[in-house]
């Protein structure tokens, strides 16, 4: 059986990477039908992990009968390949049970979470069961390769080898986050790269069977009874579970098996189990949060992010046999204060990470090169605390490795810590990453880290050199709590600087008047310079009430040149509220408005009650915290007028508002002659980029006009031909309030502004198609531009608006007011 470990290892690295690919792409696919806000996203994180857990729970009571653990692996691989092949037909169908559930309970969160939960798991519950039974299924392999099994679990053969199984599967995991971003996802969309983890998983099953047929491990009589697992999240049923899977003939043993080789009680080994997840997840919360904010918010930046991550725990995992035979029973407590000490000391680290990309930014021009800088920003500030995380879960493991009980334990403890880190991504990001904010709360999980060292260590015996190893214990973590709490707050103004998006540092601000963390947004930051007050997220320019309130203005006038009626209008993305508050000055009916951040409305409503006329206190506006696409997605009501004042393409998720799913949305949820405006960023981007963005938006709007206002593209669309009203613009114009808006302006003349319409526009596609690699639309599932668009940000931003605007002059249309002005 020795023989068949480095097999069983290379299967489960596939494994683990295939998992990897179908959490990134099922997250996508949902996020379509239930949004993309945080409780949207938790609750899918919250039932795929959920399954994880009840595969482990379940996997781990039955493989204990299992003469052919590898057929049986091999089999969970199979069932799970098959039934993920299937999924993305599955995710179609819960698209119109949602809406209807949605339009029943309007603003019920409560209800909401609760379906999202159900048809998240009616899909994924039985490959994430699946997938959740297989390391204990295998750690049955695992005890058979030892040679042999033991009740106190001490078997240094076995521990290593469910070690290193943890540590390979994580492996996999990152290179599965690493080659979903740059390789498999980009070039194969979601559908493709389903259906690639999917024949994987189907090839690895059936080798796994193959090899696995002649492989007879004897079965064992321990099971875990019902009625001390009903709950797997009480520490006190589920000890007390782990204390009855000792074999029965072994059962006597004046050794007790209640306690592992490190001296700890199964009800301890559960909750530092749990503990473990909880705080793990904790600090991914957090350090994600922070990364976006560092490093950047690409689809790129995403994936690189969690494969440092999931690097960094699989080394420590794959270090913890080491780790325990030189640290012996103090391991478990040593790791954790280790733990503890590494995040504390590299708080002060975080503010400075800004410093490398300003410095990189000199010497680094292409886009390869910029995303390596990334990788290093990343690596730098994770890899020794997440090092000594990724110890913990292995060396509990270790407390049961060698047992002859050994997959039903694996079972339980997997299942605990799955709990754990549905609690840990939960709870932080809803609680304490608000509360707290992100310094003060990585401080938070540094001193929990502490506490768990300081229980581990208590379990030790009660000679001499327990008592010193106890006392070291305290005094480990109470210096890393010290640690966290004396550390200088971060310079924010650096820390927000944004210095990761171009590679360069703008001036300081003159003051910083407003920060919030909030786990749907980022961080949203109002600062001032010069006079000028400006917002940002994550770094990254949302708006001010200087020069840029030109293009803020110019959303709600282009659009609104064709606009016929003014009964309902939806605003997608609030910024600074310029745009609400100059649609506000026409005569709408009712105003909707999408905003996914609630930081971004206190901040609009509270510094940019000016620039948006207080348009937020306005009656006929009503808000909504939630994303553009699942609003109209859910909406029952025809828009006269469609617009949108969001964030820039490559942010990650943005270009779900860019594909030909959503304008099919948008144009079923527009009355006859309705209107989209949506804007579309100039500099940073390539021309077959923008060129896409216009191809997609034809292929489901036979009419589209491009303006430029404020150095930004608009982009007006509609299923009628866009020609306004001269009479109706003349009456519009008698509003005070539109007046004030217009800066002297007359609204007819706006279309001296309109680069290029129709077949002008037409022609700038086909030449870039021509010229650049063909035509391209883009979708939800192939997402083109989501991979795209982050790579022209390598471009100078003078350069590239200027290089862009002369491009499109070649198709400028001759006479706009002949073509879109009528009596």
């Amino acid at each position: 059986m020795r023989s068949r470990f480095p097999l069983v290892a290379a299967l489960f690295l596939i494994s683990g990477a295939t998992g990897l690919l179908y959490e990134v792409a099922f997250s996508k696919l949902l996020a379509y039908v239930f949004g993309a806000t945080a409780y949207a996203v938790s609750t899918v994180l919250a039932a795929f992990m959920g399954g994880l857990a009840l595969g482990a729970h379940f996997g781990g009571r039955r493989a204990s009968r299992l003469r052919h653990p590898l057929v049986a692996y091999g089999s969970l691989e199979i069932l799970v390949g098959a039934v993920c092949a299937l999924s993305p037909f599955a995710f179609e169908a819960l698209t119109s049970v949602y809406v209807q559930v949605a339009r029943a309970a309007p603003g019920s969160l409560a209800v909401l979470t609760v379906v999202r939960a159900g048809l998240t798991g009616l899909v994924v519950v039985i490959p994430t069961m699946g997938m959740g039974a297989t390391l204990p299924v295998l750690s049955r392999i695992v005890a058979a390769a030892a040679g042999g099994s033991s009740s106190t679990g001490e078997d240094p053969g076995a521990a290593r080898r469910l070690a290193t199984l943890y540590a390979i599967n994580t492996a996999g995991g990152a290179l599965g986050a690493l080659s979903g971003a740059y390789l498999v996802l980009p070039a194969l969309g979601i559908r493709g790269t389903i259906w690639v983890a999917a024949v994987a998983n189907l090839l690895v099953g059936a080798v796994a069977i193959a090899a696995g047929r002649h492989v007879e491990v004897p079965a064992t009589t321990s099971e875990l009874p019902a009625r001390e697992t009903a709950d797997e999240s009480s520490g006190a049923s589920t000890s007390a579970a782990m204390e009855a899977a000792a074999p029965a003939e072994t059962a006597a043993v004046p050794s007790a098996p209640s306690t592992s080789s490190f001296g700890l009680t199964p009800r301890l080994l559960v909750g530092l189990a749990f503990s473990s997840g909880f705080l793990v997840f904790a600090a991914e919360v957090i350090q994600t949060h922070l990364l976006a904010l560092l490093i950047g918010n690409s689809a790129y930046a995403f994936g690189l992010m969690l494969a440092v991550f999931l690097v960094c725990l699989a080394l420590g995992a794959a270090r913890a046999p080491g780790f325990a035979r030189r640290h012996g029973a103090g391991a478990l407590w040593r790791g954790l204060a280790v733990t503890a000490l590494a995040l504390a000391l590299t708080l002060p680290l975080w503010d400075q990470l800004p410093h490398l990309f300003t410095f990189a930014g000199r010497h680094v021009h292409s886009w390869t090169g910029r995303e390596l800088v990334r990788a290093l920003a990343a690596f730098a500030i994770l890899a020794l605390p997440t090092l000594y995380m990724g110890t913990t879960f292995p060396l509990l493991l270790q407390q049961v490795a060698g047992r002859a009980d050994v997959a039903a334990r694996v079972g339980v403890l997997t299942s605990v810590n799955t709990l754990g880190t549905i609690a840990g991504s939960i709870g932080t990001g809803y609680v304490i990453l608000p509360v707290l904010g992100s310094q003060r709360a990585l401080g938070a999980v540094a001193a929990g880290f502490g506490l768990a060292a300081a229980l581990a260590a208590m379990a030790l015996g009660r000679d001499a050199r327990a008592q010193r190893e106890r006392a070291l214990a305290f005094v480990t973590t109470g210096a890393a709590a010290l640690l966290a709490l004396l550390m200088p707050r971060w310079d924010l103004a650096r820390l927000t600087s944004g210095a990761n998006v171009y590679f360069v540092m703008g001036p300081p601000p003159d003051g910083i008047d407003f920060v919030r963390e909030d786990v749907h947004g980022g961080v949203t930051t109002v600062v001032h310079r010069a006079g000028i007050t400006t917002m940002y997220t994550n770094g990254k320019f949302q708006g001010d009430d200087g020069p840029e309130m030109v293009a803020q203005r110019r959303f709600a006038h282009f659009p609104s040149l064709f606009v016929p009626e003014t009964r309902r209008a939806l605003v997608i993305g609030l910024g600074t509220g310029t745009t609400l508050g100059t649609l506000a000055a026409y005569p709408w009916q009712r105003l909707d408005v999408a905003e996914i951040s609630p930081a971004i409305v206190e901040a609009a409503r509270a510094y940019f009650a000016g620039p948006s006329r207080s348009a937020l206190d306005d009656p006929r506006v009503h808000l909504s915290l939630n994303d553009g696409r699942n609003e109209l997605l859910v909406a029952t009501e025809p828009y006269d007028l469609v617009t949108m004042e969001v964030t820039s393409i490559w942010f990650a998720g943005a270009a779900t508002l860019y594909s030909r799913e959503f304008y099919e949305l948008v144009r079923a949820r527009l009355s006859e002659r309705g209107i989209l405006q949506q804007w579309v960023q100039l500099h940073h981007i390539r021309p077959r980029e923008l060129a896409t963005v216009i191809r997609t938006l034809r292929s489901v709007f036979p009419h589209v006009a491009l303006f430029a206002g404020g150095g930004q593209g608009i982009l007006v669309a509609s299923a009628r031909p866009l020609v306004a009203s001269e009479a109706h613009l003349e009456e519009l114009e008698k509003r005070p309030a539109l007046r004030e808006t217009l800066e002297g302006r007359r609204l007819d003349e706006l279309l001296g502004e309109l680069l290029s319409s129709g077949e002008d526009l037409d022609r700038f596609v086909a030449d870039v198609a021509a010229n650049d690699g063909g035509p391209i639309v883009s979708t939800d599932d192939n997402l083109y531009l989501e991979y795209a668009t982050p790579k022209g940000n390598v471009l100078d931003y003078p350069t590239s608006l200027r290089a862009t605007l002369d491009l499109l002059e070649r198709y400028r249309t001759p006479d706009p007011r002949a073509r879109h002005l009528g009596p």
